[in-house]
């Protein structure tokens, strides 16, 4: 096969966080150095978005623990990136308050914000902006207002400049402690890997190409997707198929990358193609609608007809329970949840084992009004993983768009083997993003054939473990050795 060679030069066009972090971490390897970088986004068009933002309201309305959190920080972010007309209002929020509702959406903590007090604001005139006060668009306004109450109303007197952020959003996280249960899960018949090929990118979906790349590591998805996907699914599985007709072009093609078309046609109406997008976003939804259109075609069989596995279900979804016990009468309540994906908080660690421990440790939670005894107390929150999925894809949330847009840009320690709650697991793929939350660059590293490359859309480069150890990891997919 021949490579295609990393030869542009483009490491005049990162900002000088990400130069910093090129010298400190990869001063033995050019490899990021020649990564391109995209024009900074446009503002989501309005009309386009309402739909999409009442939708994930209406989730995040109907959910509960963990997962409404994650909605909460989806929601934010589309309602922070909205932009619905310049001569919109723009309000004052307390910033000791924005410090809590951060807190409890970026680093996991299980205690609320409270409601809104914005009273210092009125009593002192001399506040000092993004210190004392942040200031937020209306929609953003009204929603937090909505759900935490408070106030009083401060509208500010200056526009601010209208957010850009190409932030990450997260969904799905869960805490490890110990494990319980072990998912068992019988082999598939492993057909040859998929070939090494890049994939054309003409616009923004490196963030596509980065996560199929990783997804094309997971051996038995693919040979489920090639060998029991066939015409009488579909009109049901317009996803399954198009990632079939994927994996059969870089199969079938002779030359060394193909460019998406079916997939890339199909998620156009979710993720507008004139955009920017964030890999972790498309990674859960893409594994998602798989599993949701295998289940939706197994309800329509009848009890004689042959059902689809949930490939999904049996390799990449773990479970956690989560257990919050009140100090006043000892009544426990508890929370079981799914997850695709361990979302992990950046708050002063340095290693991934390390952000897996700091979810070992009990939580209080403030204010915790109790369904026994009915009054507010002190609760301790526990939380452990119950099933551990064959492959485990590992999150870090690396980007912050509230109060303030920000992208941490420290270096997380990460083994190509590690065990995580007992159990080994082997490192097969990495998704990195370089560059700045507006100006930014989706790349991926993953083991094929034994070996690991470098695939930046198109271009394709064998590099070793060094190079990979190296990196900013921003999304990790580890298998689980049997």
């Amino acid at each position: 096969m021949q490579s295609f060679q990393d030869t542009d030069n483009n490491s005049e066009n990162l900002n000088e966080e990400d130069k910093q972090c090129n010298i400190v971490y990869n001063s033995s390897s050019s490899i990021n150095q020649q990564v391109p970088q995209f024009p900074q986004k446009k503002a989501p068009s309005y009309s386009r978005e309402v739909p999409q933002i009442l939708k994930l309201q209406n989730q995040f309305r109907n959910a509960q623990g963990n997962i409404r959190r994650e909605l909460e920080c989806q929601l934010i972010k589309r309602l922070v990136d909205l932009k619905k007309n310049t001569d919109s209002d723009w309000y004052r929020l307390n910033g000791a308050w924005a410090q809590k509702y951060t807190t409890y959406l970026y680093d996991n903590s299980s205690t609320l914000p409270g409601p809104i007090d914005n009273t210092d604001l009125l009593q002192n005139r001399n506040q000092m902006r993004n210190v004392d006060f942040f200031v937020v668009n209306e929609t953003v306004w009204k929603f937090l207002l909505e759900e935490y109450s408070g106030g009083p109303e401060i509208l500010d007197e200056k526009i601010p400049p209208s957010p850009t952020s190409n932030a990450s959003s997260t969904t799905d996280r869960a805490k490890s402690v110990d494990i319980s249960i072990i998912s068992s899960v019988s082999q598939l018949d492993i057909n040859p890997e998929i070939p090494i090929k890049g994939l054309k990118n003409e616009l923004y979906f490196c963030y596509m190409h980065s996560t199929l790349q990783c997804m094309m590591s997971i051996q038995e998805l693919n040979n489920f997707i090639l060998n029991s996907i066939n015409r009488q699914h579909s009109q049901s599985m317009t996803l399954c198929r198009n990632y079939q007709e994927l994996l059969r072009q870089l199969k079938d093609t002779q030359y060394d990358y193909i460019k998406i078309n079916s997939l890339r046609n199909t998620i156009s109406k979710k993720f507008n193609p004139k955009h920017q997008h964030d890999a972790q976003e498309f990674l859960l939804f893409l594994i998602s609608s798989l599993e949701d259109e295998i289940s939706n075609f197994n309800k329509k069989q009848g009890q004689q007809q042959t059902k689809l596995p949930n490939i999904i279900e049996k390799y990449l979804k773990g479970q956690t329970i989560s257990e919050i016990i009140c100090k006043n009468c000892s009544h426990k309540s508890s929370i079981t949840e799914d997850f695709l994906t361990l979302s992990l908080a950046l708050n002063k660690i340095n290693s991934i084992n390390q952000s897996l421990d700091e979810f070992l440790k009990d939580e209080l939670i403030q204010d915790y009004k109790c369904d026994c005894c009915h009054k507010k107390k002190t609760a301790i929150k526990k939380t452990r993983i119950i099933k551990l999925p064959q492959y485990l894809i590992l999150h870090l949330k690396r980007f912050k768009f509230f109060p303030k847009s920000n992208k941490i840009i420290q270096h997380v320690k990460f083994s190509l083997e590690s065990t995580f709650c007992g159990i080994k697991y082997s490192l097969v793929g990495i998704i990195v993003h370089s560059g700045s939350l507006e100006q930014g660059h989706y790349y991926s590293y993953c083991k094929r054939q034994n070996k690991w490359w470098l695939f930046n859309d198109q271009k394709i480069k064998q590099v070793n473990n060094i190079d990979v150890l190296q990196q900013q990891g921003y999304i990790l997919f580890y298998q689980q050795l049997l």
